[in-house]
């Protein structure tokens, strides 16, 4: 017996979908850094120690001193011996009109005029402190100045490219029906 048999047969559509990615690139390029500095000065300025020694006055008392100085000492002391001799003179006045006394008035007064120290110091006194020290401690001025930095950045702006995704669809296989009929004998 012959039968009519009917065939199906199907094949499903396939979507083909390709795509690249989406790419960003950024660069950032390193920015610029100056930076300037100048160094610190420290300025020392030192004025030694002093020793001042005068010792004038002992020189004055050997009697080898300045001779201005030895001037004015031996000048200065005058004035006593000249009102000392005036004294003298009066006094010696007043003996030689005691003329009427016994003893040999003028030959007194010349042995004590021959005896006779001066009273004009020409030298100095002779003492310890005849030696002036002055010490003047050393002195010490520092001053100083800061060092000064600047620093100045510069930045350089990052460059950014993007590439967009592409996508591409396409029909990998298109989705098709056949059917037909054939002839199917059952027993054959």
């Amino acid at each position: 017996m012959e039968l009519s048999r009917l065939s199906i047969r199907q094949t499903h559509g396939a979507i083909g979908i390709e795509s690249q990615r989406a790419q960003m690139k950024i660069e950032s390029p390193p920015g610029e850094l100056r930076i300037e500095s100048t160094p610190a000065v420290m300025d020392v300025q030192r004025v030694p120690a002093e020793l001042n020694i005068d010792s004038s006055k002992a020189w004055m008392a050997y009697g080898k001193g300045n001779h201005l100085e030895w001037y004015r000492m031996v000048s200065s002391q005058y004035y006593g011996e000249f009102l000392n001799n005036v004294a003298r003179i009066v006094e010696e006045g007043n003996q030689l009109a005691q003329f009427t006394k016994p003893g040999n008035t003028i030959a007194n007064m010349i042995s004590n005029r021959i005896l006779e120290k001066p009273n004009i110091q020409y030298v100095g006194e002779a003492s310890a402190d005849n030696v002036d020290l002055q010490y003047i401690p050393a002195s010490l001025n520092i001053s100083w100045n800061d060092h000064e930095t600047k620093v100045e950045y510069l930045p350089n702006k990052p460059q950014a490219t993007f590439e967009a995704a592409v996508t591409n669809i396409y029909m990998r296989n298109k989705n098709s029906i056949e059917m037909w009929v054939s002839n199917y004998n059952l027993y054959g």
